[in-house]
């Protein structure tokens, strides 16, 4: 076949290349959408599990330390004689608190002068800064109550800063005073924030380092899905300009595989359909050229005095002319049956009696050739139908004559009918010659003829079983050949017994 025009192939390539960036880019953009969305939703859910975690933590660990310092407390007044003996020994919040951050292991902010163990006297620091314990603010959010809420250490703090946790002071078992203290709510020191901070760098480094995995993988997985349509987009291209012979190779097993073998499967399909076409084609010049030139001859020789012009000589014309005429209503109802509108009228008949009136159209020639013509057919009166009786009896027609033109004599012909429920079973059986099973298959096929047995010197335009198969599409039912018992050729038609009810 012709390379396909260069103009036609260009405009091919500039859509192949439209195509590939839109389809990359898309599918690119999708999967990267997808992944950065999974990202982002993870990256906030695990910052805020982190923050409300490590905040609960922090809670956590201040009540924890909350009831150590009351119990501290309870311990040091126990030594001391009592909260009132610490009291007057100097002792304040600022004290007690340096006290249990060296108890603790926690170096004091602001450990007193002549740092000693016990209670001393304990001295303001010159610079003023508030108590303070530990890197959170922990001295800054805690003091001490009597138990009529009276403030025993440390300046009482408003509600509003925060939610209230207190734990009891005990002396020997006895309740004295209360130790309070407000949680923390937010972050409060540059340690912790620092620590969530570097949580939060970590989170989007690792979303940063997806995001880019994940347009890598976008780009692969959206070039391994384009390369495959590309080419099959250049396939279907060729074959739309003629070239049957392109073939996809199909290496995937999933729908793309199955497009590439569909295309390759409809590509060898049009290849057939094309090589049929060429040569129905020349079989049908062919055919028509015989009729033609013996009747171009005939009238030459009457034109040119050749032959005289006598009835004979008419008759002769007549019968050529006949011949094309039968011919070409051959091709025509075959050409109505191929646009699914071969016309049938369906109405109730009697498919025994239709079988029995063919027969006996085609008894006195089957005598004449001397061949046996036999019905076998079910005991019973009539087998009712709903067919087109006028194509039923073209279908038996064609098949008794293909018979008895190409059955030797002495031979015979045998026609059985067989009915059930829903269908009707119509064999037809000749004897010798008979047909190979590779071309059994094809005598459907118009214009087909197997072999030397069977050729066109015995007569027939080659379309009769071409017909017949049309006839039994329109009626719903299916036609086959194969080799038959009496050592020919046996059709066996199987047809519904009620015939374009879905129509």
């Amino acid at each position: 076949m012709d390379d396909p025009p260069q103009c036609l192939h260009n405009g091919g390539a500039q859509s192949t290349t439209t195509m590939r960036l839109r389809l990359v880019h898309t599918l690119s953009l999708l999967l990267l959408s997808a992944v950065l969305l999974a990202v982002l939703a993870m990256g906030a859910v695990t910052a805020w599990n982190l923050r409300n975690g490590f905040a609960d933590y922090l809670v956590a660990r201040d009540v924890e330390r909350l009831e150590q310092f009351a119990a501290f407390v309870g311990q040091s007044a126990e030594q001391a004689g009592g909260l009132q003996a610490m009291r007057e020994g100097g002792l304040d919040i600022r004290g007690l608190m340096d006290q249990f951050a060296l108890r603790e292991g926690i170096r004091p902010s602001h450990p007193p002068p002549g740092e000693r163990p016990g209670f001393g006297p304990f001295r303001p620091p010159a610079d003023g800064r508030p108590p303070h314990a530990g890197p959170d603010a922990f001295g800054e959010r805690v003091w001490m109550v009597q138990l009529d809420g009276k403030p025993l250490w440390g300046a009482a703090l408003t509600p509003d800063r925060g939610a209230l946790v207190e734990r009891p002071v005990r002396v020997r078992g006895e309740l004295v005073a209360l130790a309070r203290m407000f949680k923390l709510r937010v972050v409060s020191d540059d340690i912790d924030a620092k620590f969530l901070n570097a949580q939060y760098g970590g989170i989007v480094g690792v979303a940063l380092a997806l995001l880019v995995l994940a347009l890598a993988s976008a780009w692969w997985v959206a070039r391994r899905w384009v390369r495959p349509l590309l080419a099959a987009q250049e396939a279907t291209l060729r074959i739309a300009q003629g070239e049957f012979a392109v073939r996809l190779n199909p290496s995937r097993t999933d729908e793309i595989g199955d497009l590439m073998r569909n295309i390759n499967a409809m590509a060898q399909a049009l290849a057939q359909l094309d090589a049929q076409r060429r040569r129905w084609i020349a079989d049908i010049s062919h055919e028509l050229r015989t009729p033609l030139a013996v009747l171009r001859g005939e009238i030459e020789a009457l034109v040119d005095g050749v032959r005289p012009l006598q009835p004979a000589a008419m008759v002769s014309l007549r019968e050529e002319v006949l011949h094309l005429g039968a011919l070409v209503e051959d091709l025509h109802l075959l050409a109505m049956s191929d646009l699914k509108a071969l016309p049938c009228y369906f109405e109730e008949q009697d498919a025994l009696a239709l079988a029995q009136k063919v027969l006996q159209r085609f008894e006195l020639r089957a005598q004449q050739l001397g061949l046996s013509l036999q019905l076998s057919a079910p005991q019973q009166d009539r087998v009712p139908v709903r067919w087109d009786g006028r194509r039923i009896e073209q279908l038996l027609g064609n098949l008794l004559d293909n018979s008895l033109r190409y059955t030797d004599a002495p031979g015979r012909v045998r026609l059985t009918l067989q009915s059930d429920a829903g269908d009707v079973l119509i064999d037809l059986e000749d004897s010798a010659p008979g047909v190979l099973a590779a071309d059994a298959a094809r005598l459907f096929e118009p214009l087909y003829r197997a072999d030397a047995a069977r050729s066109r010197h015995t007569g027939g335009s080659g379309l009769g079983l071409a017909i017949c198969h049309a006839i039994v599409q329109a009626h719903g039912g299916a036609i086959t050949a194969a080799a038959s018992e009496l050592g020919g050729l046996r059709i066996r038609i199987r047809l519904p017994r009620l015939a374009g009810e879905g129509a």
